[in-house]
């Protein structure tokens, strides 16, 4: 991270949960460049247990505030101090899902109670629903997870360990984020959502292509029940062009936090 120095934000800790090997370059470069004020400390806690991951962090967290990530995200450098210029005790960016057809990773809750008890098959959020500006206060009883959420830590000394707890709607699943929204929600605190700040999600997504009206085309795989056929998916140049005769050269464009951007470089010789 860049230590700011003139921000006017207290110090907190970035917690970070992580497994034993790091997943996405995306997710490092972004940590890397994010700015945060002097003192900021990074914890990464490395398990295969999510819960015992944050919960380990916020017991070593310092300062003020603690920011919670995964290494399967990516984000703008400035999300941090955008985030703590709102002061409010909970915000969270808007992630969208890794599974297909991308919703937003926000639930509306059973419609016949506003306790905020998890059922099967909840309705995600649409996107048309979070395209507002500004801050949105979360409906008591919907649900959102805690990637990227920033939380006061008089908020974290209220509810005291563990934080984040698991198998408390169904004991075969964790749900640690869901719980920790409703708990959040049930001492009468807001959950923020930035609606003008995507936390990008990563994953890996198989290519493959599928006949559209007898020709192939391709088409992306995301886990084993989704196919996206891409019918119009073309080349930025005419393929029929050789290079040396105006198709122009491939472009190699920088990554959202690489100091500079890569040369651009001819295709083929």
């Amino acid at each position: 991270m860049i230590h700011l120095t003139d921000t006017g934000y207290p110090p907190g800790t970035i917690i970070l949960a992580a497994g034993v090997q790091p997943r996405y370059y995306e997710f490092h470069l972004s940590l890397d460049a994010v700015k945060a004020p002097v003192g900021t400390k990074l914890h990464i806690e490395r398990s295969c247990d999510i819960t015992q991951n944050f919960n380990g962090g916020i017991k070593r967290m310092t300062g003020e505030w603690a920011w919670f990530l995964a290494d399967d995200h990516s984000f703008e450098p400035d999300i941090l101090l955008r985030f703590l210029k709102f002061d409010v005790d909970v915000v969270v960016p808007i992630s969208p899902s890794k599974v297909a057809p991308w919703m937003p990773c926000m639930m509306h809750g059973p419609s016949d109670t506003d306790e905020g008890f998890w059922q099967e098959n909840m309705l995600l959020y649409d996107w048309d629903e979070l395209s507002g500006e500004g801050l949105l206060a979360l409906p008591k009883g919907d649900f959102i997870g805690q990637a990227g959420m920033l939380v006061k830590k008089s908020v974290l000394d209220r509810i005291k360990y563990p934080w984040f707890k698991a198998g408390q709607f169904d004991p075969g699943r964790l749900q640690e984020d869901m719980m920790f929204c409703r708990e959040l929600q049930q001492l009468g605190y807001t959950v923020w959502v930035d609606q003008e700040t995507i936390f990008d999600h990563h994953f890996i997504i198989g290519v493959t292509a599928r006949k559209h009206k007898g020709k192939w085309v391709p088409a992306l795989k995301s886990s084993n029940r989704h196919i996206i056929v891409l019918p119009d998916a073309k080349p930025i140049y005419n393929a029929a062009v050789p290079p040396r005769e105006g198709r122009p050269a491939t472009k190699w464009h920088r990554l959202p936090n690489e100091a500079d951007y890569i040369k651009s470089v001819e295709a083929a010789a």
